[in-house]
């Protein structure tokens, strides 16, 4: 009796816990999607990327300075391990810029066309996944791209077809 009280307890315990399973199990319009993830503005923090290889055991990591501006673009000043600078502000960077963009100002029209949208959770804790459609540009190099957040966002992954991930941290 006591092994089922405790069974029925872990069980409770887990059906109430706002952990998340698989974002990708949810299916998401953009209607519902906006009512539910806040709008994000400007911001300044830290970062931390991870880059998994397909042929090396151990990922690749920087980290250092992330500013986003809305309307405008991204730039990370990586620190290390070697100092550099990166903006994706200009035509060659359009479709980060959009997605980031989109995002932000919950303006979702321009990437509505590009992917297919997941979503699991509220205004505190939310995932976003996004499959790129078959006629995308995206479709041929990237698999998924999913986006955790809470008021900003928290982190981002992006799955590649070749196998090879990147994951990065935003850090307040």
């Amino acid at each position: 009796m006591k092994n089922k009280i405790i069974i029925l307890l872990i069980f409770i315990f887990f059906a109430i816990s706002p952990t998340f399973g698989n974002v990708y199990e949810h299916p998401s319009d953009l209607d519902g999607i906006i009512k539910q993830i806040p709008k994000i503005g400007s911001i300044k923090c830290k970062f931390r990327q991870e880059k998994h290889l397909q042929n090396i055991s151990k990922p690749l990591v920087s980290s250092g300075d992330f500013e986003f501006t809305v309307n405008k673009g991204v730039h990370f000043h990586t620190l290390q391990p070697v100092e550099s600078t990166i903006s994706y502000t200009n035509k060659n960077y359009k479709q980060i810029n959009d997605v980031i963009n989109a995002i932000s100002t919950k303006k979702y029209s321009k990437i509505d066309r590009e992917f297919n949208f997941f979503f699991e959770g509220d205004f505190k804790k939310w995932s976003l996944g996004m499959k790129p459609k078959k006629q995308s540009k995206s479709y041929d190099y990237i698999t998924s791209i999913t986006i955790d957040g809470t008021d900003y966002i928290n982190k981002i992954s992006i799955w590649q077809t070749n196998g090879n991930r990147t994951v990065l941290w935003f850090i307040k």
